[in-house]
């Protein structure tokens, strides 16, 4: 293993749950691919990403910030896309890796400004959506924006949520990531490199090529015990979500029909990044590549009756898979339950690069525990936020530890949840007196994250009481 600059390969999926894959304890969806690299690699069983919204997830990956200190605060266009130009200018890994020598590739769905501009990001081969698109007019296959035929191209043409793919296989955005990403490995072989192949799924709508729209039989779906949410003391906008994604009327054997849709999205997936492994290791550059899979966010699919992502703060979305391979570094099959981030991959990157991690990054790099020398000071909790989607703005954090999860809602009750008695979170706890001690320890932790980044929320009149008191008293002394 070259281990003074290994090459980098980042394989990002998007909106894939934590539980879909087969090291990570799916019981039925198969994922063969990424499960070799678990067994090659180090398994994290406890990634989060610090916003469950594509374009501030993302921004996160490319910067080492969180969202309220890159600026893309949601997704492209959202709010008159008076968030979508705050990330420019923000240190990111590919300028700096270029300057190291590093050559820097992206392939796929990009979902933050400036998309194409090489002198902006310094991607030196950069083959985003908008070329797959360009790729299909070029074989007579029509997909343009504001054209009929776009939500058949998309959607699948079955409503409401999943369906078969008017694409074939080779036709699909996944097929043509996998390919522009053995070009690139062909293009690089020789020098170091680093590469993003950023696939469109598992992220709804589930229209899925054949034959794998068929592999999983929906009865073979568990129904989850959350299932039967009734969202008694819990924020008001969490029904309402159900609403909008006009998903409240979808009984269990309609869910069922959707995971199994799910799931062979997934497994179609894998075999593409079967593909791009089977070439890393024809090319003989295996050895010296490390190799990084994971997703910008989860999917709700059906748990607490809740479509897609949305204002709210469960484990569903937030909790998301990383595994990394990294040759003769890295023990094999070994696995780490530290709390990791996504703000995390970005100095990580920088270091196996040997690059200079900027002093402003959020994230701490995840090398010393992939080589098995864990800090002692290595957080034991995990922080995530929320600002907004489409057309509601919303403020919300979250600070979760091994047993408890603490949601902050300034406009809507606070949440609360025992995650050892109650891992589905359906219980919340937050208004009950005899949670009023975990209550002032959670809310203590989260206020001091929140004035550590530098998080304009924790100036709110709403802090100020006992708990914010509590957390001044302690930093005094």
């Amino acid at each position: 293993m070259r281990r003074d600059r290994p090459n980098i390969l980042l394989l990002l999926t998007d909106q894939q749950r934590f539980d879909s894959l087969g090291c990570n304890g799916a019981p039925v969806c198969k994922t063969p691919a990424v499960d070799l690299i678990a067994e090659t690699g180090m398994r994290f069983t406890n990634a989060y990403t610090p916003i469950a919204l594509c374009s501030p997830a993302r921004g996160s990956l490319l910067t080492g910030l969180y969202p309220h200190n890159h600026g893309q605060l949601a997704n492209m266009g959202n709010f008159n896309s008076v968030f979508d130009t705050q990330i420019l200018g923000r240190p990111s890994y590919p300028s700096i890796l270029s300057r190291e020598g590093y050559r820097v590739g992206f392939v796929g769905k990009w979902h933050l400004p400036e998309e194409g501009n090489r002198s902006r990001w310094a991607f030196d081969r950069w083959h985003t959506d908008a070329a797959w698109h360009a790729w299909l007019r070029d074989q007579g296959i029509g997909f343009e924006r504001g054209r009929d035929d776009v939500q058949r191209l998309e959607w699948g043409g079955d409503a409401p949520f999943c369906g078969r793919s008017v694409l074939p296989a080779e036709k699909t955005q996944e097929w043509w990531v996998a390919d522009r990403t053995i070009d690139l490995l062909e293009a690089y072989s020789g020098e170091p490199f680093m590469i993003c192949a950023s696939f469109f799924g598992p992220h709804f709508p589930y229209a899925v090529p054949g034959p794998y729209d068929g592999y999983y039989d929906p009865r073979r779906v568990d129904r989850p015990q959350n299932f039967d949410e009734d969202f008694a003391g819990k924020p008001s906008v969490q029904q309402k979500e159900q609403l909008r994604w006009n998903a409240s009327h979808l009984t269990w054997p309609d869910w069922q029909r959707v995971i199994a849709h799910y799931w062979g999205y997934c497994t179609f997936i894998d075999d593409q990044i079967g593909r791009i492994l089977e070439r890393l290791e024809r090319l003989g550059l295996a050895e010296d590549t490390v190799v990084i899979f994971s997703a910008d966010h989860g999917d709700m699919l059906g748990n607490h009756r809740l479509f897609n992502k949305g204002l709210h703060m469960y484990e569903e979305t937030h909790h998301v898979p990383l595994i990394i391979r990294w040759p003769g570094a890295a023990e094999p099959g070994s696995v780490c339950d530290r709390f990791v981030n996504l703000v995390d991959l970005m100095p990580s990157i920088l270091e196996l690069g040997k690059a200079e991690v900027p002093d402003s990054v959020d994230g701490r790099s995840l090398v010393p525990l992939l080589t098995g020398d864990t800090p002692r000071d290595w957080p034991d909790d995990i922080f995530c936020e929320f600002h907004g989607y489409e057309s509601t703005l919303c403020s919300i954090r979250m600070v979760r530890t091994d047993s408890w999860k603490y949601v902050y809602n300034p406009a809507s009750e606070d949440e609360l949840y025992d995650l050892r008695s109650d891992p589905g979170e359906l219980r919340n706890v937050a208004g009950r007196s005899g949670f009023k001690h975990v209550l002032t320890r959670m809310k203590a932790r989260l206020v001091a994250w929140l004035e550590r980044t530098h998080d304009s929320i924790a100036e709110e009149d709403s802090w100020k009481g006992s708990s914010y008191d509590l957390f001044l008293s302690r930093r005094e002394r």
